[in-house]
């Protein structure tokens, strides 16, 4: 058996630019990075003594003979692919709820990947090429409508810096000194709306926009700022400059993917603000789930008790990515 333990993504500039649709056509730049919260995938080779090949325990529980009759699309693509044809169990926990803008989906690609890959080939692959294997399972092998940055942050954990364009995806992990990274962590305050949405509904919106859209000022004026936002965070800039490049980002996003006509979300930037926060923003492509707060720790009560929501979440930074934590063989 092996447990594999694979974080949850925090996006912080480029977001809703890392579609194919927009970087095939233009140089583009995401900073992301892993979150301190996981999701946990148990994985081992069925004895012979079941009716059933496969069994897969998340929110609903298959137990099927044929592959084809996976309803999971990730666990059946990423079975086929390097599961070489041996019986398997795979049993799904997380520290999070999925469908809530944290990458979920993604990060249980990732972390599938990881663990059946370590099951059945008996090695390790680097974080690169495991981001590179779960785009492409996403993308191309169940035709998800999604982008590259929760991939990669789940992969690599930390800071990672993306670079995309025709020729190819080029993620790393960067290094950020422990005291900037401990600034950021007390300058961000994660809270929980209690909606679950698909997230590939919102992500069809922003994708389509980028494709069809005849006037692409927008999406012109969100990559220059989200480039001006990398390049203050690699100076280690101050929360009001965090805060202020991401509202104008923000501000753009609520407009493509039409959250401000949504009167919950909107009242939740709104009075969080007034209580402190300097910028609120929902996580994710949008519809609801997990926001943030850009402000001051000294604000964080006060916003928290501005707003009732259903839970907050401290936010820290993953020292890793997806990794292989138990190995019994």
């Amino acid at each position: 058996m092996l447990i594999s333990r694979t974080p949850y993504r925090l996006s912080l500039y480029g977001g809703g630019l890392d579609y194919p649709s927009w970087f095939e056509k233009r140089n583009i730049e995401v900073l992301c990075a892993g979150l301190d919260y996981y999701c946990y995938q148990a994985v081992r080779e069925l004895p012979p003594f079941f009716s059933h090949k496969y069994r897969i325990a998340y929110s609903k529980i298959e137990e099927v003979s044929e592959i084809n009759n996976i309803k999971h699309p990730t666990a059946r693509e990423v079975i086929r692919e390097f599961g070489c044809g041996k019986s398997l169990e795979i049993t799904y926990c997380s520290d999070l709820p999925s469908r809530s803008g944290i990458g979920s989906s993604s990060a249980f690609t990732v972390g599938l990947i990881s663990s059946i890959y370590a099951l059945t080939k008996e090695e390790k692959l680097g974080e690169a090429e495991l981001a590179r294997l779960a785009i492409d399972i996403e993308q191309n092998k169940t035709g998800e409508t999604i982008g590259i940055q929760d991939q990669c942050a789940s992969a690599f954990g930390g800071f990672v810096h993306i670079t995309a364009n025709k020729e190819g995806v080029k993620p790393r992990r960067i290094e950020v000194r422990k005291d900037y990274q401990n600034y950021i962590e007390s300058s961000l305050l994660m809270g929980f709306t209690g909606i679950q949405r698909y997230s590939h509904h919102a992500s069809k919106k922003v994708d389509n926009y980028l494709k069809y859209s005849e006037q692409c000022e927008k999406l012109n004026e969100l990559q220059e700022i989200s480039q001006k936002g990398i390049e203050a965070f690699s100076r280690e800039a101050d929360l009001e400059e965090n805060a202020r490049l991401t509202r104008l980002c923000r501000d753009i996003k609520l407009s493509i993917n039409n959250d401000i006509q949504n009167s919950q979300l909107m009242e939740i930037i709104e009075e969080s603000e007034k209580a402190g926060s300097l910028c609120t923003r929902i996580m994710g492509a949008g519809g609801g789930g997990f926001f943030i707060c850009w402000a001051p720790e000294s604000r964080h009560q006060a916003i928290k008790e501005r707003i009732n929501v259903k839970t907050w979440v401290k936010v820290k930074i993953s020292s890793s990515g997806s990794q292989v934590i138990l190995s019994e063989r």
